[in-house]
């Protein structure tokens, strides 16, 4: 049986711009991970713990 093709989305403008730059810069560093998302969740989290 055949599989459906599907579209592959296309990404364009500011999207497309901010992506190359992650790109770029992962294939710079490729050993590197970014948690700078989860960071600033914990961050967010202690400044508003009262139980410390």
């Amino acid at each position: 049986m055949a599989t459906a093709i599907r579209a592959i989305p296309t990404l364009y403008g500011e999207t497309a711009k901010s992506f190359e730059n992650e790109a770029a810069r992962t294939e710079e560093n490729p050993g590197t991970q970014d948690y700078r998302h989860e960071a600033k969740v914990v961050s967010d989290y202690l400044k508003t713990c009262t139980a410390l």
